[in-house]
This record gives structure tokens, C-alpha cells and sequence, in this order.
């Protein structure tokens, strides 16, 4: 036996296909050839001592019943923790917002169409100053004790802290709109007026990455992008995005820069 197999091994032809089998497995095709050919066995041994060893099965079913009671267990606590959590934002949103007195509202005077520049950049000043205003006076914590206050506070803010602002914050948008389309009639040279009618007549107006960083005057990192356009998935804050997005723009058309 041992002299058939060494002069088998001296053989050329045999020391020619196996440099073949080797260079076929050291290529990348060879290697993922063998790799599922190993894995497919590995699953047929697996499936093979399934059936044939009683032992065996009784250790893989072992095994399986405590992963998948693991699983069930850890899926449980995270869904319960998840519901007391909505719960407690829930609650805590529902306590400030009842505390929080209803603001006054304040109509916004008549304004005449006008045409000059510099009155139509002060009609924009007024609409910015104004949002500010509702923007600094939604969450306060310069009094806060502790995170739970201030959680409870950021929820109420987001969930409820515009609904008493809305009536002004539509007041602002028609006003904007407005302001947008006198620059639209008026006869200032170089405005794209389909651009300022596009933006004084949308419903929703959210610029782009580019379009903020234009807005500002700075770059604004994707991260906060995201969270600004996360935040505006509630109907009552795009809004206030989109009355503010709408000043912005119509302030760097009067000023000459527009975007």
C-alpha cells in the first residue's frame, strides 16, 4: 500500500493536477467555490447527526429553547420599557402643558403695500423678530431642577408648545407670503420672480442643505440637518420652519443677495 501511494505521489501527472487544484483554490473563484462547498457539507454533517444521533438533537433543541426564551425575554423588557417611557414623556408633556398659561395674542397691525426697499426689509425684520420671540419663550430652564423637569418641558414644547402661537405663526406666514409677492410685482431688476412666487405661494417651504447654509451664512454639518428636518416631521413646527425659511429668504432678496 505504502509503495503504490509513494509511487503515486512521484508520479508527474499527479504533481501537475495537484498544482492545478491548488492554484484553482488559491484564486478568488476557487476560494468561494470551496468555501460553499465546505459550508454545504457543514450543513449536511449538521443536518446528518440531526436525524442519526438522539443525543445530539436533544442538545441542538436545548440549546435553540434557551436562545429563543433569551430573545423572548429581552423583546419583552424592551417593549415595556418602550411603552413606560411613551407613557412618562406622555404624562410629563400633559403636566407642563397644562401648567403653561395661554399666551395673549396680539394681532399683527394693517400694513399698506408699499414700495420701497427698506420698508419692505423692515415688514421682514418685524416677521423675524416676532418668530424669535415664540421660539425663546417655548422652553425656559433656567429655573429647571432637575432632567426630569426639563424632559417634561422639551416634550410639552414639541408636543404642544405651538398650539397657542399657531393664530400668529398663520398670521406671520400670510404676511411673509404677502411681502414675497409685492417683490414679485415690484419693478426691482435682476429677481427671479418664478423663484419668489414658487416660494411665497408653497404651503410648505423647507430649503435644502445648500439652501440653509446660504440662509446662515454658514455650513451646516448633515447631523444637524437631519435633526432640523427630524423636528419638522410635526405639522406645527413646519409650519413655524416654513414661515421662517420663507423671512429669511425674502430678507437676502431685499438685501440684494438672493439665493
Amino acid at each position: 500500500m505504502w509503495d503504490t501511494t509513494l509511487k503515486v505521489l512521484r508520479d508527474p501527472l499527479f504533481a501537475v493536477g495537484l498544482s492545478l487544484v491548488l492554484a484553482i483554490l488559491a484564486s478568488r473563484v476557487g476560494g468561494c467555490v470551496a468555501r460553499l462547498l465546505l459550508g454545504i457539507g457543514a450543513v449536511a454533517a449538521f443536518v446528518w447527526l440531526l436525524v442519526r444521533f438522539e443525543p445530539f438533537e436533544n442538545v441542538v433543541v436545548s440549546i435553540v429553547s434557551v436562545i429563543g426564551t433569551v430573545l423572548v425575554v429581552l423583546l419583552i423588557c424592551l417593549a415595556l420599557l418602550a411603552i413606560v417611557a411613551i407613557l412618562a414623556v406622555h404624562s410629563m408633556h400633559q403636566r407642563e402643558t397644562h401648567r403653561e398659561a395661554r399666551r395673549t395674542h396680539t394681532p399683527l397691525p394693517p400694513r399698506e403695500p408699499v414700495l420701497g426697499q427698506e420698508h419692505r426689509l423692515a415688514g421682514f425684520v418685524e416677521v423675524h423678530e416676532r418668530l424669535e420671540t415664540i421660539a425663546s419663550s417655548l422652553v425656559d430652564i433656567d429655573d429647571d431642577t432637575g432632567i426630569r423637569s426639563m424632559i417634561g418641558r422639551m416634550a410639552g414644547a414639541y408636543f404642544g408648545g405651538l398650539t397657542p402661537y399657531m393664530p400668529e405663526i398663520r398670521e406671520l406666514t400670510a404676511e411673509t407670503s404677502r411681502l414675497l409677492l409685492e417683490l414679485v410685482d415690484s419693478d426691482t431688476s435682476g429677481l427671479d420672480r418664478f423663484r419668489l412666487r414658487q416660494v411665497a405661494t408653497a404651503r410648505t417651504y423647507l430649503p435644502s442643505r445648500d439652501e440653509l447654509a446660504e440662509l446662515w451664512d454658514e455650513d451646516l454639518p448633515w447631523y444637524a440637518y437631519r435633526a432640523l428636518r427630524l423636528l419638522c416631521v410635526h405639522r406645527q413646527w413646519r409650519a413655524l420652519a416654513t414661515v421662517f425659511s420663507k423671512c429669511q429668504y425674502g430678507m437676502l432678496v431685499v438685501s440684494g443677495e438672493p439665493i
